[in-house]
């Protein structure tokens, strides 16, 4: 089976999820359910804590002994991943899902040479590959992220290298499986502006060019608004804003999105701080009613009391906020990002 446009590649539903802390059960993510299609970049975008690399790692499959799956479940091309048995998971990984973490040099083993890496990631995937053509792929790929001299690299080992190179090399091994899926974790984290926007130009050709999805998890809108397809909203667990970029970020219809975007620095408009993200989540005091309520300008006495789930509010949007029509009207034409750039797919 295959996904196509109709079935979605990624199918997220009503997932639960707690982390054991202090001797008991603490909820991370609360009754979320998302999808990603062959081909698209999903971004994820939240504060520091709201669930987004617990989701990116459960893509994986990951089995913690602190964490359980209360609800719901994760599927990938019609595969429920948490009923696979440990080796079909890691034939998965190795040939179908890709990994890229936010810290690029955690992730390379620090006792192999760079081209041993290569080696070994491509023989997993095609056990009958020639070492010359696992040569030829690994100088490829390094070179289309940008590593300078990708033949010397091969003969160096990871510690060699700089960070920013780290994170490149991370990149390339996970290309370099062609995958269906890629994950990615803040990754161009500690890259400079010119890096930053190579980096993303060639995630978007790629995409474009081999179908393959992203999950693209980052607190930068801005990179968000270059990448992303769709943009999900996180906060505390829970998915409150739901729709295609340039909606979700040129008009927010949450309270908490839109208090997000305008914290973000603009050089046409001064900061209104009347709209910006006011206070800290805090997961231990979160109440019976709307999760943000406690934080948010827009909140009445019902938000307080009753839980906000996502609700249609257009062609492919949902929002979680059963004032969102009243907010959308009130909100000034500076209230989004700017327009958003075009990608570069040549």
């Amino acid at each position: 089976m295959t996904a196509t446009d109709h079935a979605p590649l990624i199918e997220i539903e009503n997932l639960t999820v707690d982390y054991r802390r202090e001797g008991g059960w603490f909820n991370v993510i609360s009754d979320l359910s998302l999808t990603i299609k062959a081909g698209e970049t999903l971004g994820l975008a939240g504060e520091s804590g709201c669930g987004k690399s617990t989701l990116a790692s459960l893509l994986l499959g990951e089995v913690r002994s602190e964490r359980r799956i209360r609800a719901g479940s994760v599927r990938f091309d019609g595969i429920d991943l948490f009923a696979l048995r440990h080796q079909d998971l890691q034939r998965l990984r190795s040939t179908r899902l890709a990994f890229v973490p936010q810290n690029g040099g955690t992730a390379l083993t620090p006792t192999s040479r760079v081209g041993r890496l290569f080696m070994e990631t491509l023989k997993a995937c095609q056990p009958g590959l020639r070492e010359t053509e696992a040569t030829d792929r690994t100088r490829h790929y390094l070179g289309l992220v940008g590593l300078p001299d990708p033949a010397g690299a091969l003969a160096r080992y990871p510690h060699q290298f700089s960070g920013g190179q780290q994170q490149r090399i991370t990149l390339a091994l996970a290309l370099c499986r062609e995958p269906e899926l890629l994950i990615l974790d803040e990754p161009t984290t500690g890259q400079d502006a010119l890096t930053r926007q190579s980096l993303i130009n060639l995630l978007a050709r790629l995409c474009a060019a081999t179908r393959t999805a992203m999950l693209y998890v980052s607190h930068d809108l801005a990179t968000l608004s270059e990448i992303s397809d769709r943009i999900a909203i996180m906060y505390a667990g829970q998915a409150v804003e739901v729709g295609p970029a340039a909606e979700v970020l040129t008009r927010p219809r949450h309270p908490y999105a839109e208090a997000l975007i305008a914290s973000v620095p603009r050089l046409d408009t001064p900061p209104d701080a009347t709209r910006m993200l006011r206070g800290q989540l805090a997961r231990r005091f979160l109440g019976d009613g709307c999760r943000f309520a406690p934080r948010c300008r827009h909140s009445v006495e019902d938000c307080h009391r009753h839980p906000q789930t996502l609700q249609r509010a257009g062609t492919d949007h949902a929002v979680a906020c059963h004032r969102s029509t009243e907010i959308l009207a009130e909100a000034p034409a500076t209230a989004g990002l700017a327009p958003l750039p075009e990608r570069i797919l040549a």
